[in-house]
């Protein structure tokens, strides 16, 4: 009998640590009595100028109106993205960086959900507007679709093809093509003496790009929502970094590693993909915040933890809006009825 208890008790040992909990686990703070006041934050990428704060603040006015008409969250947070893929001053739809070819742009995006839905894509290409492709995903059996796939899903969806490149982004391509052939010290350090030509997997050849192959393209954008009804949600949209073989994918589309999302708040992170999906930091800083962290508190943690990696974080918990970079970072917040963003250079 006392073998059979035992048993018993290791099994639902086994069954906690497979769920991640332990006598010793914090609670999770507790959250204040509905309604809340709705808010929003967003950002343009780390490294984005911070006078580009009036394209965040118009997402998050954006993404607040759309809320005040009834939407979900998530869809709220997907509309103050739309308005950020629509500006050429950012990396994401409109504006994204051309990769080593020279000639096409590769676009990755993902939504979330505070009750764990989930839908994204990667290495999408020619598409105005990935983050409403991920979130037509979060409505199929899939997390993630990718390639070839996830653009004629798009297509699917009825999004057109789209010439996302600008001549600003060609411009900044052909300094970075500059760059590669003086073998610049000022390249991102895996790069410097990565041999591209012998790992070169573009349709085009090298010869083709000039490069027989003041900006790596780190940029993401993202809008976090806290609604009055205790629901959060969360979107990024990335054109990802010129410096990239074919098919590479960072941080944006993985789960936990550029964005997350739960009862407590929501997390969207912006910077070096590998790094941020090495850290899964997200999903890590989230846990913070459930934990009782305030939300400055949890934007700062995160970016100490990977400070001089290019990483930039907002973070929207019940009461609070933050945000926090290693690099200068356009973004802004708003609490709905106010009239008062936080932010650089946040006057209305």
């Amino acid at each position: 009998m006392m073998r059979g208890v035992c048993a018993g008790v290791l099994v639902f040992l086994c069954a906690c640590q497979s769920r991640g909990e332990s006598k010793d686990a914090p609670r999770p703070a507790a959250l204040p009595a509905l309604p809340w006041r709705a808010a929003a934050v967003a950002h343009g990428g780390v490294g984005s100028p911070p006078d580009r704060s009036d394209g965040c603040r118009k997402a998050v006015d954006v993404a607040l109106a759309t809320l005040a008409q009834g939407a979900d969250p998530v869809d709220a947070a997907v509309a103050g993205v739309r308005v950020l893929e629509d500006d050429p001053r950012f990396n994401a739809g409109t504006g994204a960086r051309l990769r080593l070819d020279g000639k096409t742009a590769q676009l990755d995006a993902a939504v979330m959900t505070s009750a764990g839905r989930f839908g994204a894509v990667a290495a999408l290409e020619n598409v105005r507007h990935p983050v409403q492709v991920a979130r037509a995903v979060m409505d199929t059996p899939h997390l993630l679709l990718v390639g070839e796939g996830a653009t004629a899903f798009a297509r699917a969806m009825g999004e057109a093809p789209y010439d996302v490149t600008t001549d600003e982004s060609r411009a900044k391509w052909q300094d970075l093509r500059r760059k590669l052939l003086a073998h610049d010290p000022s390249l991102p350090e895996g790069w410097r003496d990565f041999d591209y030509r012998r790992a070169w997997n573009f349709q085009a050849a090298a010869a083709e790009a000039g490069l027989d192959p003041e900006d790596a393209g780190t940029d993401t954008v993202g809008v976090a929502v806290r609604g009055a009804d205790g629901r959060f949600g969360v979107a990024l949209s990335t054109g990802g970094t010129s410096l990239t073989l074919r098919g590479r994918v960072g941080d944006v589309p993985i789960l936990g590693a550029g964005l997350y999302a739960g009862p407590h708040g929501a997390v969207a992170a912006t910077g070096t993909g590998e790094r941020i999906l090495e850290a899964s930091l997200a999903r890590r800083s989230y846990d913070r915040l459930a934990a009782g962290a305030t939300a400055a508190a949890t934007a700062k943690g995160a970016v100490d933890e990977l400070r001089g990696k290019d990483i930039g974080v907002i973070v929207i918990s019940a009461r609070e809006l933050a945000a926090d970079a290693d690099r200068p970072m356009a973004w802004a917040g708003r609490e709905e009825g106010s009239g008062e963003y936080t932010g650089p250079a946040a006057s209305p």
